[in-house]
């Protein structure tokens, strides 16, 4: 990320964003008996121009994090704030503008699509529902322009979903998000369906349209290769809270926090001269449930290094001989 990025003020903002989801009894009197905390007081910001990484293993809140950042679901408190923008405080017709300007790739190219639309009224939905966008007599050269965007041909316009492979669904899926000229691209796991051979098809797309129109993008992942190749900064997330934030390469040469160390060393490296011992920094025990998860620092049942300090929950900050904030008591002090 250049040092003009970095100046720029942030376009998106989440601040003490939190999801609770109510766990209830009872068939005819039901009453609540506990909550999920699928997001519990998370804070991220975006810049213009820069792609931020989100990490974690499954189940630790990342969906719901994303589904919170475009509004499709509401929080249990905190904001999300686009140019100071707070999104869940706007009449649902300035919302409908704002979301203009942030498009989400969801997961599945398969589920994504309706079967029953072709790929050119799959592309053009979004100049329906938005007719001020294009006119009606320039939107059939505007949806042609974007297939060509994505490396799709134009001449197929008139095919259906099931006559496209993974890759070129995800493809349309990416052309209809761009539509709108986005200024920030929310990915949930766009490439997590798709062949090894195809996910990086497509991601070098998505790194050649953020370069070429100069997008945001939030990268939602658990495949720690996918993010270091396309984000400039990331943020682990552990059971509903961010547990380490820093650039690239802050967190793949000197991670703070044994979480983050833990999932690096879980990770594939082809080189067998970079990888870590057998028995080093490996993960132990199940994922603790969200809807009880374990007092003061989430991650002290299955951190080796827990101490009684770890009953009291750590802030996330940068920690003394560190450069980039950790929520760890006690933090790691070498690379891995």
């Amino acid at each position: 990320m250049s040092p003009s990025t970095e100046a720029t003020p942030p376009l998106l903002r989440a601040t003490a964003l939190t999801r609770h989801f109510p766990i209830t009894e009872g068939v005819l009197f039901r009453r609540r008996t506990g909550a999920v905390r699928a997001v519990d007081g998370v804070d991220l910001t975006v810049r213009r121009g820069e792609t931020l990484g989100i990490v974690g293993e499954s189940g630790c809140g990342k969906s719901t994090l994303a589904s919170l950042l475009m509004a499709l679901d509401r929080p249990t408190s905190g904001t999300v704030t686009i140019d100071r923008q707070d999104l869940f405080t706007l009449p649902a017709g300035e919302l409908r503008k704002v979301r203009r300007r942030v498009q989400m790739v969801l997961q599945d190219p398969y589920t994504s699509l309706d079967p029953r639309m072709t790929a050119g009224q799959i592309v053009g939905e979004p100049f329906v529902i938005h007719p001020d966008v294009v006119p009606r007599a320039d939107r059939r050269s505007r949806v042609a322009a974007l297939l060509t965007t994505v490396g799709l041909d134009p001449s197929h316009s008139d095919r259906y979903p099931h006559q496209f492979s993974g890759g070129q669904r995800q493809r349309l899926g990416i052309a209809r998000a761009l539509a709108l000229g986005p200024e920030l691209l929310l990915c949930d796991e766009p490439v997590s369906a798709l062949d090894v051979s195809v996910q990086a098809q497509v991601l070098n797309l998505l790194r050649d349209l953020r370069r070429d129109l100069r997008l945001a993008c939030v990268f939602i992942s658990h495949d720690l290769a996918v993010v270091q190749h396309l984000c400039d900064r990331i943020a682990v997330m552990y059971l509903g809270k961010i547990v380490e934030t820093g650039t690239r390469e802050q967190i793949y040469t000197t991670p703070r926090h044994p979480y983050t160390r833990a999932l690096l060393a879980a990770a594939p490296v082809p080189d067998p001269r970079r990888r870590p011992a057998a028995d080093e920094h490996l993960l132990e025990g199940d994922l603790p449930s969200p809807a009880s998860p374990p007092s003061g620092c989430r991650f002290r049942t299955r951190c080796p290094s827990a101490r009684e300090q770890c009953l009291v929950e750590p802030e996330l900050r940068v920690r003394e001989g560190g450069e980039h904030p950790t929520a760890c008591h006690f933090p790691l002090a070498r690379p891995v």
